[in-house]
């Protein structure tokens, strides 16, 4: 088997969720970060699948990674306890971890209703987490518009400092509830670790969001902040 840059890019941001990952037999990868707070999955191109037909976890997927970076056309073979990665001058044997050692999701989530739903744009994503790091804040609010209700509005801020400097784009047309429903829905800015694109957003009043690419192959979800307000 040999991983497109696709899913190369898929695998790296999933190791920035949680070092570790169990493979199951198929084309869909999935992650969960070790607070449970958020959850990654993707449809690849590849067919994952031991030799023996049984699920895989790599402990430290960086590490894997780097490992397969050191080839220059790998070949990787999933056997029974350990990934054998070579190319026509090097090989090595990549060992399997105990799967009861890692964290890893063990069932699908079922998105509540969701109160707000918008496109967040690729151009857009880029500004926040641009202006998150620029202006070192940790949270990521979703609101109605101060000036215009009738739009949804994202903005980085530090919410415990009403000093703080803030950042905030429109993001769409408030079309879900009453017209004089208010929200505060608030996310940790380190929980906002998709990989770059199009993604359409679900967000609930019960504290949970989803964000789906545009193509369906990838999707997040990702926990609110429990001060997080639907009135």
């Amino acid at each position: 088997m040999k991983l497109s840059e696709r899913t190369l890019e898929v695998l790296k941001n999933f190791a920035s969720i949680n070092q570790s990952i169990l493979f199951t037999e198929g084309n869909e990868l999935n992650t969960v970060s070790v607070q449970k707070n958020v959850l990654g999955s993707a449809t690849v191109a590849e067919t994952f699948k031991s030799s023996n037909g049984e699920d895989f976890a790599l402990y430290d997927l960086n590490e894997f990674l780097s490992t397969v970076s050191l080839f220059d056309d790998p070949e990787i073979e999933f056997g029974e306890q350990f990934a054998t990665i070579k190319d026509a001058n090097s090989v090595t044997h990549y060992w399997f971890a105990d799967k009861e050692i890692i964290v890893y999701p063990t069932s699908k989530i079922e998105m509540p209703s969701a109160e707000v739903k918008f496109r967040l744009t690729a151009a857009t994503l880029d500004k926040l987490q641009r202006a998150t790091g620029t202006l070192a804040v940790p949270d990521l609010v979703i609101r109605r518009g101060k000036n215009d209700p009738s739009k949804v509005v994202a903005e980085v801020l530090d919410k415990r400092n009403d000093t703080s400097n803030t950042f905030s784009v429109e993001v769409g047309d408030y079309i879900g509830g009453e017209s004089d429903t208010e929200f505060k829905f608030y996310f940790l800015t380190e929980r906002m670790k998709m990989l770059p694109g199009d993604y359409d957003v679900e967000i609930s009043a019960k504290k949970i969001s989803k964000l789906t690419s545009t193509d369906g192959k990838l999707t997040y979800w990702i926990a609110l902040e429990q001060d997080s307000t639907y009135e």
